[in-house]
């Protein structure tokens, strides 16, 4: 009996500390978070490397992608994607989609300083942005890019993950809706947006910035932007259409 016995206070401590030990897990004790890799980067580290990588690009390729609503641009057009090249600082050729009311459209849009001019949805042809309208009241991807780089708050490395094969660090954060007027000036100060950011490991470039929530007043609660930016300093020539 003697041994029964000891045996099942054995099997008590045991099990005992695995609880111990699954507490522990629960409440996250332990300070710094890992991910499979080890102990994650202070965000401030890896968004300082970045802020100093965005200063050296000279071209790269993106995409841009809403979700539960569009971006409101020249001639009465709601922006749904966009896909192109950009020459920093000031020349971008992009292909969008976009809704005329409820009708789909595409266009063409080339912007080379104050310069700007877009495809007439209908009938294909170039043609100028109204007086006043450069390529940044489309959207200008470059001043997206440094301005979510460079005034994210609250900040915090969660997560190492691949985006396009590439290793990244996920940086979460938040931004008021006003940093964005550089790149959209439909943004209006005073909202709270939350961002995430992927930064290459290696390389500590930008790969792909999602935006959740409006930036505008009259935006859907639930709207998302997403960017994604990939063939950095690659040769890209961009022109006047006429």
């Amino acid at each position: 009996m003697t041994g029964v016995k000891g045996l099942l206070a054995r099997c008590l401590l045991l099990s005992a500390l695995a609880a111990l030990g699954m507490q522990a897990v629960a409440c996250g004790c332990g300070g710094k978070k890992e991910d499979a890799g080890g102990p994650l980067p202070p965000a401030a580290e890896v968004l300082t490397k970045a802020v100093e990588r965005v200063a050296t690009m000279k071209t790269f390729h993106f995409r841009l992608e809403h979700e539960n609503g569009v971006s409101a641009i020249p001639l009465g057009l709601g922006l749904t994607t966009a896909e192109g090249d950009v020459i920093v600082p000031d020349r971008m050729r992009a292909k969008v989609e976009a809704k005329a009311g409820t009708q789909p459209v595409r266009v063409e849009v080339i912007g080379i300083g104050d310069q700007a001019w877009m495809t007439n949805p209908f009938n294909r042809q170039w043609q100028p942005l109204p007086s006043g309208n450069t390529i940044r009241d489309v959207f200008d991807p470059t001043q997206g890019i440094k301005a979510v780089a460079n005034a994210l708050e609250n900040a915090e490395v969660t997560a190492e993950e691949e985006v396009g094969g590439v290793a990244t660090y996920r940086v979460e954060g938040t931004v008021d809706s006003a940093i964005l007027e550089a790149a959209a000036p439909i943004a209006e100060p005073g909202l709270t947006v939350k961002v995430k950011v992927w930064i290459g490991k290696d390389d500590s470039l930008i790969r792909r910035i999602r935006l959740e929530g409006p930036i505008a007043p009259d935006e859907p609660p639930n709207i998302v932007r997403k960017l994604d930016v990939s063939k950095f300093d690659e040769p890209v020539s961009i022109e006047p259409p006429v």
